[in-house]
């Protein structure tokens, strides 16, 4: 268990929030949701998508209701103890979304809160900036923003002459299997979580969550979370596993997690995943590097053409 020690939502604000008719986000959403990122004018955040709304619900639980052309939702940040907005799903026009922040500036002002959303794409920014009467602070976080890539592009990086062979050297070098990870392998991959990740870190390093109890949620909910992934054993033990996640154009970099010392392991879960799940969409999202540098030089150098997505951060002033 999770001993870290985090800001319960007040049972004030949960009443509040279940009578502005918000409902908490489960997997079994998904298929609504669809509906509205397919309206979407633009990819947005990796944070934003569905799959990180239902993972990280035990730290950050999120809740949502529908409005016209739009998803309204809001999520409780335990580790600040502080209830903030999201991005809001679907169309955005003008209209729509000032229609929706006038249902939110509602709904903040019952809970006598103000307004900060988080996650915002820049190119949502015009948007809200064009709400009548409200002018926002916006913060850009340099940690926060996420590697974008077009398939091109990440072609490119995985035919490197280095990258193509540690990739070859795994397939010669080690006696591997490489399965579709289904929810009949949430134990051994939430063991494997613990036994790679758990063994050197303390609960209060994982501010977002816990990673182990998130592996095994998305795992046992693959299917109805439209993820897809793969796990390899070496000589039969576990030694790494990669989850996406893929709408229409658009596909995502989840998770990611290999045990050091296999030589091609990373170069291989990056390029079966892709030729497998992400084949044939325009624009790849392999999230933010979290202020690792080592993880931040990773994709920087995983191909020459990338882009830098902000997620932005808006406070009503």
């Amino acid at each position: 268990m999770n001993s870290r020690v985090v800001k319960l939502m007040p049972d004030k604000t949960q009443e509040i929030i279940y009578s502005c008719g918000y409902k908490r986000v489960t997997p079994d959403d998904q298929e609504l949701f669809d509906i509205y990122y397919d309206r979407m004018n633009h990819p947005w955040a990796a944070s934003a998508c569905f799959l990180n709304m239902v993972v990280w619900g035990d730290t950050i639980p999120y809740y949502y209701k529908e409005y016209n052309e739009m998803i309204i939702a809001v999520c409780y940040d335990s580790n600040e103890g502080m209830l903030v907005g999201v991005p809001f799903i679907g169309s955005y026009r003008d209209e729509a979304v000032t229609q929706a922040f006038s249902i939110m500036k509602e709904d903040f002002r019952r809970l006598d809160i103000p307004i900060v959303i988080m996650d915002v794409s820049k190119w949502m920014l015009p948007y809200y900036e064009a709400l009548t009467g409200e002018t926002f602070d916006v913060d850009d976080d340099r940690d926060s923003m996420e590697y974008i890539y077009t398939s091109e592009s990440l072609e490119a990086g995985m035919n490197k002459q280095d990258d193509r062979y540690r990739y070859r050297y795994f397939i010669r070098k080690y006696d591997y299997e490489a399965l579709i990870i289904t929810p009949d392998y949430k134990n051994e991959l939430k063991e494997f979580m613990n036994n790679i990740w758990c063994v050197d870190k303390r609960c209060s390093e994982c501010e977002f969550g816990c990673l182990r109890d998130s592996t095994e949620l998305i795992v046992s909910a693959i299917d109805k979370l439209r993820a897809d992934g793969i796990m390899v054993r070496v000589s039969g033990k576990t030694v790494g596993f990669c989850i996406v996640t893929r709408f229409k154009n658009y596909g995502i970099y989840q998770f990611k997690h290999a045990v050091n010392g296999y030589k091609g392991l990373n170069e291989y879960l990056l390029r079966e995943c892709y030729e497998h799940f992400l084949k044939g969409v325009d624009i790849i999202n392999y999230t933010e590097d979290c202020g690792i540098e080592g993880l931040r030089r990773y994709k920087m150098n995983l191909c020459e053409e990338y882009e830098l997505s902000s997620r932005l951060t808006l406070t009503a002033k």
